[in-house]
């Protein structure tokens, strides 16, 4: 709720916000920063996005009732947003695109996905008269038909929550935060795991803390056991709050071999945590991470790689010192919640008037 908070208290905005909630009845809500939450039913669920036929009536009506100045939405998942801006009919929107395409390579959900990217996506887009998203990544890719009324507003980062350790880890501790279900192998979990086993000769102290929940744990499990790293590896399940903040404080170094990341909010929070980053260079990542600044970046699918800039962070404590410390000034100069929470005040005024 940071920026409902920040845009109430700093900018003068009435916030009310729609989310959905599975059951029959409506639920409402106050918020500490003042907001009023209406949590609106669904009993069926698409893929893993939930849905309701109710939702158009009980947006129109609510729309009616509250007369909004401006309404933003939150996609692609595809649902409750798009149902919001054809509810919207006349009324301003703003749209915050959160990723880029939501394909995976799965064979039966991707033509789905196609169908939305390519039909339902697009009519939110035009109807908006302002987008936001993250990075030029996303900006020049999938949002590329509409980059004339697209600003670029990177996602704010809690720098009091996630703020540097009071003694810097020299033990040889690797974070990974991410999910670990099967559906998300773009996520290359694997790959960190041969780099660890690549490390374990030179490194015998290594260790490797997986934070993130998924159906696919106990596979990687097995791939460590497999890799003679099974001793090396612990999995920690989904933290959050002050224990994912204290996370990222144990740990020497953050690694990220995904493919593909819009933005890779982890990474913001391993900045934030003065954590130097070793990322694969995919997706937005490169528009994140200044290579050889404030992190490394890597070839995709190259485990050897990850494995030697890993080394080159672990056993050498000025460079480390370096990467963390401009990823942290990084982050308090352009990503702080109070940066992306004017930016979009602005965007919200103006598509306004």
């Amino acid at each position: 709720m940071s920026m409902v908070e920040g845009l109430t208290a700093d900018h003068g905005w009435e916030v009310t916000v729609v989310t959905s909630t599975p059951g029959d009845q409506v639920k409402i809500e106050a918020t500490r920063g003042g907001a009023r939450v209406y949590r609106l039913p669904y009993k069926m669920m698409v893929s893993n996005s939930p849905i309701s036929l109710n939702w158009y009536r009980e947006l129109k009506r609510l729309m009616d009732t509250v007369d909004p100045d401006v309404v933003n939405i939150n996609i692609p998942v595809p649902g409750l947003g798009d149902i919001a801006s054809r509810a919207a009919r006349r009324r301003p929107t703003v749209v915050y695109y959160h990723f880029g395409s939501m394909k995976k390579g799965h064979p039966v959900l991707d033509p789905v996905i196609g169908v939305y990217e390519s039909l339902f996506l697009p009519m939110t887009l035009r109807r908006a008269q302002r987008i936001a998203c993250g990075t030029t990544y996303v900006r020049d890719g999938i949002l590329s038909r509409f980059s004339d009324k697209t600003s670029i507003v990177p996602p704010g980062v809690d720098t009091v929550r996630f703020h540097p350790a009071s003694r810097r880890v020299i033990e040889p501790r690797i974070l990974y935060v991410g999910s670990l279900n099967r559906s998300d192998g773009h996520k290359r979990f694997p790959d960190l795991l041969e780099a660890c086993a690549i490390l374990r000769a030179e490194l015998p102290e290594l260790k490797l803390s997986a934070v993130g929940g998924g159906d696919g744990q106990d596979d990687y499990k097995e791939v460590a056991t497999r890799l003679g790293i099974a001793d090396m590896v612990q999995f920690h399940g989904r933290l959050e709050g002050q224990a994912l903040a204290e996370a990222y404080r144990n740990a020497a170094v953050f690694a990220l071999p995904s493919l593909r990341e819009t933005f890779g909010m982890v990474i913001t929070e391993a900045m934030a945590s003065a954590l130097p980053v070793v990322a694969v260079n995919g997706g937005g990542v490169a528009t994140v991470v200044d290579d050889n600044k404030d992190g490394i970046l890597v070839p995709p699918r190259d485990p050897s790689a990850m494995a030697n800039a890993l080394r080159s962070v672990l056993t050498n404590p000025g460079w480390a010192d370096d990467l963390g410390r401009f990823g942290r000034e990084k982050v308090l100069s352009t990503m702080t919640w109070k940066h992306q929470i004017a930016s979009m005040n602005e965007i919200f005024t103006a598509a306004a008037l």
